[in-house]
């Protein structure tokens, strides 16, 4: 049945919920980004997918979110865009997990690719971050979420960080990383050099918890008074993994590496919380 809140779907086995299908067992096995496909979960993110051109294949909510729903992509540059309402138990047993927040959309990762990078960022960018094998999804979508917060204007990653558009770290960015222009990297420390050759004037940091780095206090007082004109060089900021930390290729081609003093007898941050106080003292630099 169809209305204005969207097309009520009774039976689970409806071809139409064929993209919901066992969508936690897909995500797991890397089946969907294969697909070529990208899932949303909760209405902020669902508005965002809605902004984008032709991403939005298809929207899934319960009955409660159906109205709410119904407006926002009446109110879309898709208003179109076909949506389906169903009991929460039946989205429960297509998804494979109970849906607490009540919604999820179905996306198409290429229109991801056509919007964030109709520009270059990486080449006219002034704040770049780079993730070197952040595999953690949790962290990756933190840090996705503070290069929004902070003005960051592209991301590189490694080929072993986490997709950023995989569903929690999607959630956790809170739709960040739909925004965020990224661009993928077989080998890291082979594209910061290349990138250095394209820009001369370029900075990169390498987050270090090491004593014998440099603190990032004192590595913004340079890049404040290291730049042309009166402006700071644009500056990468590399994040590595939890206890790995960043390479010893990409540090060997950093121009420092740089630590958040912290309280002694405590060993690190999380990676994601290390990127956001960086990525803080950076952009505060940049808007002197």
């Amino acid at each position: 049945m169809t209305s204005g809140m969207g097309q009520r779907i009774a039976d689970p086995s409806d071809p139409r919920l064929d993209d919901y299908r066992f969508l936690r067992d897909r995500d797991l096995s890397g089946a969907r980004r294969a697909e070529g496909l990208l899932v949303g979960e909760t209405l902020p993110i669902i508005d965002i997918m809605l902004g984008i051109p032709n991403l939005t294949r298809s929207v899934l909510t319960s009955p409660r979110l159906a109205e709410r729903t119904a407006a926002a992509i009446a109110a879309s540059r898709h208003p179109h865009t076909p949506h389906f309402v169903a009991e929460e138990s039946t989205l429960a047993s297509l998804a494979g997990f109970h849906v607490h927040r009540g919604a999820l959309a179905i996306g198409v990762r290429s229109a991801i690719e056509r919007h964030q990078l109709r520009s270059d960022p990486f080449l006219r960018g002034t704040l770049l971050v780079a993730l070197d094998d952040v595999s953690n999804m949790d962290n990756v979508g933190s840090i996705f979420r503070s290069c929004a917060a902070f003005g960051v204007d592209g991301v590189l990653l490694s080929r072993h960080s986490h997709d950023p558009l995989y569903r929690k770290a999607l959630r956790v960015s809170m739709g960040h990383a739909l925004t965020v222009p990224f661009t993928w990297c077989d080998d890291l420390a082979s594209s910061l050099c290349d990138l250095r050759a394209a820009r001369p004037t370029l900075h990169v940091l390498a987050a270090d918890a090491s004593p014998d780095a440099t603190s990032i206090d004192d590595a913004c007082a340079q890049r404040a008074c290291g730049g042309q004109d009166g402006h700071p060089p644009p500056t990468v900021l590399v994040i590595g993994a939890e206890f790995a930390g960043v390479s010893a290729a990409v540090r060997d081609g950093a121009n420092a590496c740089v630590r958040i003093p912290i309280a002694p007898g405590v060993d690190s941050l999380n990676a994601g919380v290390a990127a956001g106080i960086c990525l803080h003292r950076l952009s505060q630099i940049a808007q002197k």
